[in-house]
């Protein structure tokens, strides 16, 4: 039931692909981030430095639970999504401390704006009774991303630094700054898709008819 409820609707079932080769995209940033900046400093920097990326999703997550979105999902999701490639070359461009902080706050700031919108894409393109159903395999089918991200991203980051004669901790940034550039691809393929664009009406009628006054 689960399947034929998020794959009888083409627009959903795109979203769904895509985001799995976006959280492959990210995985690569959340692997390979630690050993890049072991290359250069301590495990107490290392921890320093997380901390500071990290809050990146804290900031924008308070923001939208005080603002929250009512409109243009679909150009918030890929604008998001442009912006994380963007900080995810930026910040392995370098071996620079402070501007793999700063990116890495900006790129952690992305992800919250990302899933939020994809979230309500999704779920406003799904009848309440099947909720349950469609969101268990949509998580399944979506975390498969971190899943081979995980596996490969390490294997690649070793090779391409043996092939290029290069530290392991710049052959993760190289990989890092490809994961980047396919994710910001990702993002114009996503946008330019005409199922995915008509997730955007449900979705904005839905927030009209929210705010809509009730009759007495």
């Amino acid at each position: 039931v689960g399947f034929k409820t998020v794959s009888s609707n083409k627009g959903v079932f795109t979203l769904v692909i895509m985001a799995t080769l976006v959280t492959f995209c990210i995985g690569a940033m959340q692997i390979l981030a630690e050993p890049m900046v072991l290359a250069i400093e301590s495990s107490k920097v290392l921890g320093i430095v997380e901390t500071i990326c990290a809050s990146g999703m804290l900031a924008t997550g308070i923001i939208l639970g005080i603002r929250g979105m009512k409109k243009r999902f679909v150009i918030v999701l890929c604008t998001s999504l442009v912006g994380a490639g963007l900080f995810m070359f930026l910040f392995s461009l370098r071996e620079n401390l402070f501007m793999i902080g700063c990116f890495g706050f900006a790129f952690f700031a992305m992800i919250p704006i990302a899933t939020s919108s994809l979230d309500y894409l999704v779920r406003t393109n799904i009848n309440n009774e099947l909720q349950g159903r469609a969101w268990g395999l949509i998580s399944f089918i979506s975390q498969l991303g971190y899943a081979f991200s995980y596996a490969l991203c390490g294997i690649l980051a070793d090779f391409y630094a043996k092939e290029n004669s290069i530290s392991v901790g710049r052959g993760s940034a190289a990989v890092i700054r490809m994961a980047g550039i396919v994710l910001i691809l990702l993002s114009f393929i996503l946008y330019m898709l005409k199922n995915v664009r008509k997730l955007e009406r449900n979705a904005t009628t839905m927030v009209e008819e929210s705010e809509m006054p009730k009759a007495q």
